[in-house]
């Protein structure tokens, strides 16, 4: 993530917008400690940042310590629990999944907020997840991969052949990480949740996209986030591509209905495909 060009010049332009010259700035799930020290250069005013892993935050410090980053303190704890100090102006959180809530930055930001209703602005203050019709080489080969594999004759004379639309619904049920350099629109992005990241309290969704008749034999699974006033971020197959990587589901043959999920309790998404009826 450090090798990440495109995330961290997005997060260090949205906090040049949003810091004013001493504010004090609370970093939380800091890691090794990057954005508060970005922070830094734009407040006179203390930046605070929390790691709840005991190693990472003793690092993140050692880190702050070697670079005389004297107005940076590194806090190890839970950080909608531990004393920082004084109430922060902006908080800034890079704890953003693969397609946005599932490292809790929805609960934290809100807990946050309960915490220090005082606080003027959330970095990122928005996060949309969105669902995108596409048409892939890269999906049309896993799928052809996976159903061939299962379409031989096995070892003993066990065949799969009636169980092959089962095992295609199985794999459009999973989500795959990779790069979609190839894939085409094949209809209008669908937003499937957005949360105002401060003031949403559950990142728990279920949206329902109905693909009709087009020609798409994948979906796009993506995030766009709100950094600053004229900052974004995003994981969409069309944007500088960064650590995040590109999501994707297979569409099942016959497939109309996606119906896609989120929940907390879990970390996961999911998504279920029906023909002719929504789930």
């Amino acid at each position: 993530m450090l090798a990440d060009a495109v995330r961290v010049t997005a997060f260090r332009n949205a906090l040049a917008e949003v810091i004013e010259c001493d504010d004090r700035v609370l970093d939380a799930g800091t890691g090794p400690g990057i954005l508060a020290a970005i922070a830094a250069e734009f407040t006179s005013g203390p930046v605070v940042g929390v790691e709840y892993f005991a190693d990472t935050a003793a690092f993140a410090a050692s880190a702050a310590h070697a670079s005389a980053l004297e107005r940076v303190r590194i806090v190890q704890g839970d950080v909608t629990r531990v004393d920082i100090g004084d109430p922060p102006d902006v908080v800034v959180s890079e704890t953003i999944g693969a397609l946005g809530p599932e490292e809790n930055i929805v609960g934290l930001t809100y807990a946050l907020r309960q915490r220090f209703p005082q606080v003027r602005a959330f970095v990122p203050s928005r996060l949309r997840v969105l669902a995108e019709p596409v048409v892939s080489d890269e999906a049309d080969r896993l799928t052809a991969s996976v159903i061939g594999a299962f379409s031989r004759l096995q070892p003993g004379g066990l065949s799969f052949e009636e169980l092959l639309p089962e095992v295609e619904l199985a794999l459009g049920s999973q989500i795959v990480t990779t790069r979609l350099a190839d894939a085409m629109p094949a209809g209008a992005p669908h937003t499937l949740v957005e949360y105002k990241l401060g003031e949403t309290s559950d990142a728990d969704f279920r949206c329902t996209v109905d693909l009709g008749g087009s020609a798409a034999n994948a979906v796009h699974l993506y995030f766009e986030a709100v950094l600053g006033p004229t900052i974004g971020l995003s994981s969409h197959r069309t944007k500088p591509f960064t650590h995040w990587s590109h999501s994707y589901v297979a569409r099942p043959s016959g497939a109309r209905y996606a119906t896609f999920s989120y929940k907390h309790a879990a970390r996961r998404f999911s998504c279920r495909w029906a023909a002719g009826s929504r789930y």
